[in-house]
């Protein structure tokens, strides 16, 4: 079992800071695109599209590699009062109540979203380019796939202590 976790772990790790990078793209877009604008007076037609969708990618596929660390938002002053035990209690509780739950539906509803747009060959309608968005459109299903993979990562753990007790728990 600890195989597997540290390997969820590891992927989520790499896919972290691979997408990281993206953000050069994105500098390199935007600033492509600035100057553009600034010695052509237009903007290129494909900016807005590529910019969406460096930026889309990257905070998706970031979400598991911030669960993972921990980093999401949390009301850590009242978290933090609680003993280890019952913090990891409320973390099975969210993950088996939401988690789960929000990124199955999740999974599904974007993986028949991406099959769909596979299936039209769909373009966007934002911008005169009109590229294809169905490549764009499998990083949401991955993404929640990532996400369910970590949430059992964390849960696991959660659940050992929940069950056993942690080592502060006698304070």
């Amino acid at each position: 079992m600890k195989i597997i976790l540290h390997g969820i772990n590891t992927l989520n790790e790499w896919v972290g800071k691979a997408v990281s990078w993206l953000f050069l793209a994105l500098i390199a877009s935007v600033c492509i695109d600035l100057f553009t604008r600034f010695f052509t007076g237009r903007s290129t037609d494909w900016a807005f599209d590529i910019n969406y969708m460096i930026y889309g990618t990257n905070f998706m596929l970031a979400g598991a590699y911030t669960l993972k660390h921990n980093a999401h938002v949390r009301v850590d002053v009242i978290h933090q009062k609680f003993s280890p035990r019952v913090r990891a209690i409320l973390e099975c509780v969210f993950y088996l109540l939401i988690m789960f739950p929000l990124c199955s539906f999740m999974l599904h509803a974007t993986w028949l979203d991406f099959v769909n747009a596979v299936r039209m060959r769909e373009v966007s309608i934002v911008s005169s380019w009109h590229p294809p968005v169905y490549h764009y459109k499998a990083v949401m299903p991955l993404t929640f796939a990532l996400l369910m993979l970590q949430s059992i990562a964390n849960f696991i753990p959660n659940l050992v202590t929940a069950v056993k007790g942690g080592a502060d728990d006698d304070k």
